[in-house]
């Protein structure tokens, strides 16, 4: 995930179809800049497992934006 997000253009797109919290986009920010759960649970001021839990919920809105993306590839193309 993190990996694809690092293409601008996936971002972008990512960001403008998926309704992230603020925070939840700070801490996408920082995963994509490497940062680890603890950096980021300091920096938000949030327990490990809070910033945890957001990731999770960053994993899932990702997955349902994939299958979003590639269910309309698979409508325009036939």
């Amino acid at each position: 995930m993190i990996e694809n997000l690092r293409i601008k253009i996936i971002y972008d797109d990512f960001i403008s179809k998926v309704k992230l919290t603020d925070e939840q986009k700070k801490i996408l920010d920082m995963l994509i800049n490497k940062d680890k759960i603890v950096k980021i649970a300091i920096e938000m001021g949030m327990s490990q497992r809070t910033v945890s839990y957001e990731i999770s919920k960053i994993k899932k809105a990702y997955k349902k934006y994939l299958e979003t993306e590639v269910t309309r590839l698979l409508i325009l193309t036939q």
